[in-house]
């Protein structure tokens, strides 16, 4: 067994580590449990089984139980069909339970509400891109590209606030940069006991992420971590920063298809201070990740602005700081399944540990491209070649390669070693770094089990590998890797690549953006909030 206090040296941010006041030290615990729930079905059964049984005693145990959730999109209501052509179909109000299942959550929360468990909902609404329907935001609006997906949050919302116990805590998140988001998916779930499950990842409530293995083509793949036991303070206490930054600014009001929405009411209660047991539940140790922009725009803006968010005037940057730390003390593989790869520091990272070891392998992973993403594929490529590529020579370049699965592959995960792991809502893109807000968990083990278990199954989902004995068969590091390339590790674990797993070719030359794609990308697309923001609309 591995030193584990030697790994959580090396892998963990240490006090030496930081930079203040972007980057502290991350709050860390140990004692604790974490799940990685592989898919949308995996984590939305999951949280469903911890929802069923609040609310069902007196008012005085179901007053002490909660339910609290904070995502990027709320597909709560479905949509309507579109007519064509081509036509859309109407998608389904979301349940927990499948997509089409009757068992609504929107009902589910609105029946626990009523039952007296404390149930606050916050969806997040780029308040620059939706605010009004002026000629100034419209022009925003089309660049920033959310307008479907906030208008379902926004439905969302108002489904909620059908129940009266929840007027007051359904609420729109006003508080993300001018062209970021609030892209944590988070929910916490307290059942009066005085503890309390955490979840943190990719995925959204949504009907599209109802996921699993095997997949079809064009499903979505996803991650999300189950979090028990001392570090469940931490995603609580994020949270309840997120939410009471939010209801302590000016009341916004948003239009939605038939009426105004404001994002919360003058007397939305502020979420309480709560203290969990420390009683260690498991081995596992984990590190709260953060991101949290700062607010920097140009003395000549003319563009919406926010105000700095009170509890992090400066920004916090943990997710970069743990990311590169875990990235930069790799020595045997690093492993990155992403949607994008739009981020040249991440990749730079990559060409700089490659360089420092001299056997060290990269597996890149993505999917098909997100349609809710811009359809900007050149930024990878830059990335691709500006960050990893360009001064490598043919032995180095020879241990880097990028696979494109058949699914849309939305999940932020990167695994180092087999030692420590990272689960959360950052991508590998610049504003996941800077400029959204964004949590994670990074994940050591005492018995140094969790990391080599989570990648077993993780790949196998990859690799079509549906039973556990066959799973089994990529447990060793050495023969895994050899199934990602023939030249690398040791034959013999009798698994290949599918044919739903293709290699991507890597650049080779450099590409470039001409003026108005460099200015889209620096404005809107991958925003880097330590930078100054705005300026007059071209």
């Amino acid at each position: 067994m591995a030193d584990f206090e030697a790994l959580k040296k090396k892998y963990f941010v240490q006090p030496d580590d930081t930079e203040l006041p972007s980057e502290p030290l991350p709050a860390t615990f140990g004692g604790c449990k974490v799940t990685p729930l592989i898919d949308g079905v995996e984590y939305f059964r999951d949280l469903a089984k911890q929802i069923a049984p609040l609310g069902a005693g007196t008012p005085s145990e179901n007053s002490a139980q909660f339910i609290y959730i904070t995502g990027w999109w709320l597909g709560f209501m479905g949509r309507p069909a579109v007519p064509g052509p081509p036509p859309i179909p109407a998608r389904p109000p979301f349940s927990l339970d499948g997509a089409g299942a009757t068992n609504h959550l929107v009902d589910v929360l609105k029946a626990k509400a009523h039952a007296g468990v404390d149930v606050r909902v916050m969806g997040w609404i780029s308040f620059s891109g939706m605010a009004d329907y002026g000629l100034l935001t419209t022009s925003v609006r089309g660049r920033i590209g959310i307008r479907d997906i906030n208008l379902d949050t926004m439905a969302s919302i108002l489904g909620l606030r059908k129940e009266l116990a929840l007027v007051e805590k359904a609420c729109l998140s006003i508080i993300s940069h001018s062209a970021g988001a609030s892209h944590t998916k988070m929910a916490l779930v307290g059942d009066g006991s005085g503890s309390a499950i955490g979840y943190t990842g990719g995925l959204d409530l949504d009907n599209d992420r109802h996921g699993s293995q095997p997949h079809p083509p064009r499903e979505w793949h996803d991650v999300q971590a189950k979090v028990e036991g001392p570090a469940v303070q931490a995603l609580y206490d994020f949270y309840r920063s997120l939410w009471n930054e939010n209801r302590a600014r000016k009341i916004k009001s948003f239009r939605s298809v038939n009426e105004i929405v404001i994002s919360h009411t003058p007397t939305t209660p502020p979420v309480p201070a709560r203290t969990f047991p420390t009683t260690p539940v498991g081995g596992h140790h984990l590190q709260s990740l953060r991101t949290v922009p700062r607010f920097n725009y140009k003395s000549t803006n003319n563009l919406p602005e926010n105000e700095k968010i009170s509890f992090a005037p400066d920004g916090f940057f943990e997710v970069r700081s743990a990311w590169f730390n875990a990235v930069l003390t790799a020595e045997r593989y690093v492993y990155i399944e992403d949607q994008g790869f739009w981020s040249v520091e991440v990749m730079a990272w990559l060409n700089r540990v490659i360089k420092l070891r001299a056997d060290l392998k990269v597996i890149l992973v993505k999917g098909i491209n997100d349609p809710n993403d811009p359809p900007f594929p050149a930024y990878a490529n830059i990335a691709l070649w500006n960050g990893l590529l360009h001064d490598l020579n043919p032995q180095q370049r020879g241990r880097v390669r990028a696979f494109l699965r058949n699914v849309f592959v939305h999940s932020k995960t990167t695994i180092v070693d087999d030692h420590w792991a990272i689960i959360g809502s950052a991508n590998a893109y610049r504003r996941s770094l800077y400029s959204d807000i964004e949590h994670a968990v990074g994940l050591l083990d005492e018995e140094d089990k969790l990391v080599r278990q989570y990648r077993v199954r993780l790949w196998s989902d990859h690799l079509g590998l549906l039973d556990p004995a066959d799973q089994q068969k990529i447990a060793d590091i050495d023969k895994a890797l050899n199934v990602w390339d023939g030249n690398w590790g040791t034959p013999g674990s009798g698994v290949t690549l599918p044919p739903t797993l293709a290699p991507i070719p890597l650049p080779t030359i450099e590409t470039t953006l001409d003026s108005s794609q460099q200015d889209r990308y620096d404005r809107y697309d991958d925003v880097d909030s330590r930078l100054p923001w705005g300026g007059c609309l071209p």
